[in-house]
Formats: C-alpha cells, sequence, structure tokens
C-alpha cells in the first residue's frame, strides 16, 4: 500500500475522497493513515458520531478504498470491525474518471465542429442550424431574431483540456 501521507499530497486524490465522503471523511483518512483501527477508536479521535464514521468507512469500502477485518468479541458477542486504507486504488478511480472527462470531452468537441450555431441575443443558448432554419432563424423562447455564433473559441478550449488531460492520463 502506498504511504497515505504521500498519496494525500496527491491534489487530484485528496479532491477525489473530498468528493466521496466530505471533509468529516478526509478526517476519518487521515486517522487511519498506516494504522488499523475500529469504528469506534475513529470516532473517539475524530469527535464524529458513531454513525457518520460508519456511513464514511462504508462508502470508502464501496469504492473499495477502505477494508475491514471482522471478529467476534467473545464476552459480549459482538462483531467489532477493525478498519484499514486501500488508497492504491484510488489512482485508478482519478484516472477512470478523466478517461469519462475526455470522452464526453471527445464528443462535445466533435459536435461543436460538425455544427454552425445561432443564438438569441436575449436567450444565450446556442441552437444548431437545423433548428435555427426551422424556426427561420427566430428563437424559439421569444421570437428574436437568431444570430451567427462563431464557436472557434470554444474549439480551441475543448481541444486544450482534450491535450491536456490526454497529458495527465499518460503519466
Amino acid at each position: 500500500m502506498d504511504n497515505g501521507k504521500t498519496i494525500l499530497a496527491n491534489p487530484e486524490i485528496k479532491q477525489l475522497i473530498l468528493e466521496l465522503v466530505g471533509e468529516e471523511g478526509l478526517d476519518v483518512v487521515r486517522v487511519l493513515m498506516g494504522k488499523k483501527a475500529t469504528d469506534e477508536e475513529i470516532a473517539e479521535e475524530t469527535a464524529l458520531k458513531i454513525n457518520t464514521v460508519r456511513k464514511i468507512l462504508y462508502k470508502l469500502y464501496d469504492y473499495r478504498l477502505a477494508r475491514y477485518i471482522r471478529t467476534k468479541d467473545k464476552e459480549i458477542g459482538w462483531y467489532i470491525y477493525t478498519w484499514e486504507l486501500d488508497l492504491d486504488r484510488a489512482s485508478e478511480i482519478v484516472s477512470a474518471r478523466k478517461q469519462r472527462i475526455l470522452e464526453e470531452l471527445s464528443k462535445q468537441l466533435e459536435f461543436e465542429m460538425n455544427h454552425v450555431f445561432f443564438s438569441c441575443k436575449n436567450d444565450f443558448s446556442k441552437i444548431p442550424f437545423g433548428e435555427a432554419s426551422e424556426n427561420n432563424f427566430r428563437c424559439p423562447k421569444c421570437n428574436g431574431i437568431l444570430e451567427y455564433v462563431d464557436n472557434q473559441e470554444n474549439i480551441m478550449k475543448l481541444e486544450k483540456e482534450i491535450e491536456r488531460l490526454k497529458r495527465t492520463l499518460k503519466h
């Protein structure tokens, strides 16, 4: 397993954890760095409610970023869950998310490159040529005149973002 402190120094992985489990979840992750602990111990160390800690741990478990060992307390007969982090998969999740974003941006770029757009100065929404033509170049919402939109700047932004994502995926 990668050293947790090192992996949390990666802003993309830290952001992933924040998105998945929030600021409280980040506290839970920090407690588990390089050690195993029960949900009760984590709750005590973070001053979070036990139910909050458990929700966070199960969410991390759902993404396979944490795992547990279940043992039975012989005196009281309850199960004790001892948790540890497994952040090795975090990089895979970040890469998969980037890949999905790259695919969406590529689709958007293709659409932008293959269409001519018009917009209404009152509405600002882009309308493809076919739809604008069907409406006699009038806005379907306010009946204002539709004007040609130069989308070259948008195309260039999409291309730059796609290239940036491709570079980060190669690393």
